[in-house]
């Protein structure tokens, strides 16, 4: 699923402003249980007055919070600009009009079915399928039942002690006097789990630069500033025939 969400946000400037030279937009965010929330990166130069070549560098970050809908997958969010622009509006005021999107995948149904078996509570399960049918419920109703009867089971189980007594073969003429008893370390089974996360692979992710293309600028200087490559650049833009105005989605690939 993809939802399109508009932003528009005002900055001020500590000085004049003759002309923007350069503008780029990142973005940095973070996913909760029910939103998105982080921070628009505005960044570029600017001419304090139109008779000097002398540029000064600004940067800005603007928060910004989503709400997302209760069957998103918080694992598959991905945030994705999709058109930047801005407009000078007082000598020192900029207005900066940002369209991004949210991109998610929903639960099934059948997730979200198990989610509902895996509640302690039939009373809530009932009322949070009304709309499932009447068959469907007795079924659910059915393994709650039989769960809360497994539980009972284990916490009585769970009351004997994990030992494991080995009795030796005896022959008439020899009888042991006491069982050998060998008993199960909790430290073992930490040690494997430790393991087990210690063997995550680290991630890779992807930061998006949004560059609006400046009077005379090229795409050989625009790769420089950007520390990037021609064919990176290529996957995600018509560089052809590039012109004033255009807007360059510059990825950067990030370890964490």
């Amino acid at each position: 699923m993809k939802q399109v969400i508009p932003y528009v946000k005002e900055i001020v400037f500590k000085t004049t402003i003759a002309s923007i030279t350069s503008i780029s937009l990142e973005h940095e965010e973070k996913v909760y249980d029910n939103e998105v929330a982080g921070d628009f990166i505005i960044f570029g130069d600017y001419k304090r007055h139109n008779d000097t070549t002398e540029k000064e560098l600004f940067k800005y970050r603007l928060p910004f919070t989503a709400i997302l809908p209760d069957n998103a997958i918080n694992d598959s969010i991905k945030i994705e600009i999709e058109d930047f622009t801005y407009d000078q509006i007082e000598e020192d005021v900029i207005k900066v009009n940002i369209d991004f999107s949210i991109c998610y995948e929903e639960e099934k149904e059948e997730k979200r079915i198990n989610e509902i078996e895996n509640s302690d509570k039939v009373n809530e399960v009932i009322e949070e399928t009304k709309e499932i049918d009447e068959e469907t419920i007795r079924e659910i109703e059915d393994f709650l039942k039989q769960k809360e009867n497994d539980k009972k089971d284990r916490e009585e189980a769970m009351e004997v002690k994990e030992e494991v007594v080995v009795e030796e073969e005896t022959t008439p003429e020899e009888v042991r006097d006491e069982p050998v008893v060998v008993s199960v370390k909790e430290e073992d089974v930490k040690e494997e789990k430790e393991e087990e996360i210690q063997a995550v692979t680290k991630e890779e992710y992807v930061k998006y630069h949004i560059h609006i293309v400046k009077e005379s600028e090229t795409i050989e200087q625009i790769i420089k500033m950007y520390e990037t490559n021609l064919e990176t650049v290529k996957q995600y833009n018509e560089i052809d025939k590039i012109k004033t105005g255009d807007k360059l989605i510059i990825p950067e690939y990030i370890d964490e």
